[in-house]
C-alpha cells in the first residue's frame, strides 16, 4: 500500500506549475520552465522518497501549454535524458505516479471541438508518462463529464469517444466517481462496458449520497475492473471540511476518521491518493499511523513530529504543548499524538496565543537575520498584518535554510 499526495508539498521551495501568459509564448521561455519545471519534479520525487511518500500526482501543468496547438516544440526529445533520469528515479524507489486531467478534458461533451481539445490534452498527458519510460500502472484519472440533459447519450458518448482513443492513452486512462454527476454505480457500468479500472473516491460517493453500499462492497466490484498488469487499485481519500460548506476538503485528515476508513479497506491491495490541503504533512501523518499499527514507532520520529506542531499546539496554550509532550511520553504513540492536536484543530476556534506562536517563531529566527528583515516584520506586526508577517519569516526561514522551515506552523 503506497500513500500519496498531489502535486506541490507544503513547506519546501519546489513547484513543477511555473507557467506564462501566450502573449509571451516563445520557445526560449518554454524551454527555460519545462527545465525548472523538470528539475523541481526530481527535487519533489527525491524529497517524497526521503519521506517514503511512494506515491504522487505529477501536475498536468509539467510542461506549459503542453496540448496547446501553439506548443509544437519536441520537448521529449529535447528533454529525453532528463525525463528518462526522472522515470528510473520513479522506478528504482518502486514510487507510483500519475496525472489527473483537469475540468475542461471532457469527453463526452456534444461539442465536438471540445472533445478534440479533449483529446489533444490527454495525448499529451499520456505522451508525458511515456517519455518518463513508465509502465501501463501509472495512470491517467479522468472523471466522465458532463449530462447536458440527457444521461444516456453522455453515458453513450464517453464510450464511444474512449473506444476510438489511440491505445497509450487507453492503456492509462482510469476514471472516478464525481460528487454530482455520476454515482460509482454509473462509473462501474462504464468501467466494466469498456474495461477502464474505476477509482473510487469516498468523499465524492459521500457527497453523491445515492447508495448505502459498505466500503467493502464497493472496492469488492472496483478491484474487479483492475487487472493484475494495471498495478494495485487506486483509490482517493478525503474528509469533510467541517467548517465549510459540503464538498469542501479538509486543511487535513483527521486520524480518527481515517482509521475507520483504513480498517475497512487495508485488506484490498490498494494505493491511496490524498486528497487534502496540507498534502505532504497529512501524507506523512498518515505513514505513522499505518507504521504504528503495523508495529513499528520511531521515538526520534515521533518526537520530531511533535517538535513540527509545536508552534501550532503552543497557540493553543502552553499547557496544551504541555499535554502532547505528556502523551508522547507516557504512550509514545502518533495515534495518540495526533489525535489530541485533531482536537485542537477542530475546535474551529482562532487560537489564543496564536500571536505568541508568531513571536517565538521570531525570536527562534532573529539572530539569523539582518536590521532591515527584523525592521519589516516588527513593521508587518505593529500593523496586525499577521498572516503576513508568518509568511515573511517562511520566507526568510527558506531563504537562510533556517531548520524552522520544517515547522507545520508554517502550513
Amino acid at each position: 500500500m503506497k500513500i500519496g499526495y498531489a502535486c506541490t508539498p507544503l513547506l519546501l521551495p519546489f513547484k513543477t506549475t511555473r507557467r506564462f501568459q501566450l502573449k509571451y509564448y516563445s520557445e526560449d521561455i518554454l524551454i527555460k520552465y519545462i527545465k525548472e519545471n523538470l528539475d523541481d519534479l526530481k527535487n519533489i520525487l527525491i524529497y517524497n522518497n526521503s519521506v517514503s511518500i511512494k506515491l504522487f500526482r505529477i501536475s498536468s501543468d509539467i510542461i506549459p501549454f503542453g496540448s496547446h496547438y501553439i506548443n509544437t516544440f519536441n520537448w521529449s526529445e529535447y528533454f529525453k535524458d532528463e525525463l528518462l533520469s526522472i522515470g528510473t528515479y520513479i522506478k528504482e524507489n518502486n514510487m507510483r505516479v500519475s496525472m489527473h486531467p483537469g475540468q475542461y478534458t471532457v469527453l463526452n461533451s456534444p461539442n465536438n471541438e471540445i472533445v478534440k481539445r479533449s483529446v489533444l490534452d490527454l495525448s499529451y498527458q499520456a505522451k508525458f508518462l511515456d517519455s518518463l519510460g513508465l509502465n501501463k500502472t501509472h495512470k491517467l484519472i479522468l472523471h466522465i463529464g458532463g449530462v447536458y440533459g440527457d444521461k444516456p447519450a453522455a453515458i453513450n458518448r464517453f464510450i464511444n469517444t474512449f473506444l476510438n482513443l489511440d491505445n497509450n492513452i487507453k492503456k492509462r486512462l482510469i476514471i472516478e466517481n464525481d460528487e454530482k454527476n455520476y454515482s460509482i454505480d454509473e462509473v462501474l457500468l462504464i468501467g466494466t462496458t469498456c474495461k477502464i479500472p474505476v477509482v473510487f473516491d469516498n468523499f465524492h460517493n459521500f457527497c453523491f449520497a445515492d447508495n448505502i453500499y459498505t466500503l467493502k462492497e464497493i472496492l469488492t466490484r472496483v478491484k474487479a475492473t483492475w487487472p493484475l498488469d494495471d498495478g494495485n487499485i487506486k483509490v482517493h481519500y478525503s474528509q469533510q471540511n467541517s467548517s465549510k460548506k459540503k464538498g469542501s476538503h479538509s486543511q487535513t485528515i483527521i486520524v480518527l476518521d481515517f482509521l475507520n476508513y483504513y480498517n475497512n479497506v487495508k485488506n484490498f491491495d490498494l494505493d491511496i491518493m490524498l486528497e487534502v490541503k496540507d498534502k505532504n504533512v497529512s501524507t506523512i501523518k498518515i505513514l505513522n499511523v499505518i507504521n504504528e499499527l503495523n508495529g513499528t514507532v520511531s521515538i526520534d520520529e515521533l518526537y520530531n513530529e511533535l517538535d513540527r506542531y509545536k508552534l501550532i499546539v503552543l497557540s493553543y496554550g502552553e499547557d496544551c504543548l504541555s499535554k502532547a509532550v505528556s502523551i508522547l511520553e507516557t504512550k509514545n504513540s502518533f495515534i495518540d499524538l495526533y489525535s489530541y492536536i485533531d482536537t485542537l484543530l477542530l475546535s474551529n476556534q482562532t487560537p489564543p496565543f496564536y500571536n505568541y506562536s508568531l513571536n517565538r517563531a521570531f525570536k527562534e529566527m532573529k539572530e539569523s537575520l539582518i536590521p532591515k528583515e527584523i525592521s519589516h516584520f516588527n513593521k508587518l506586526y505593529k500593523e496586525n498584518k499577521y498572516i503576513g508577517a508568518k509568511e515573511y519569516l517562511f520566507k526568510l526561514a527558506l531563504r537562510y535554510n533556517l531548520p524552522i522551515y520544517k515547522s507545520y506552523y508554517f502550513n
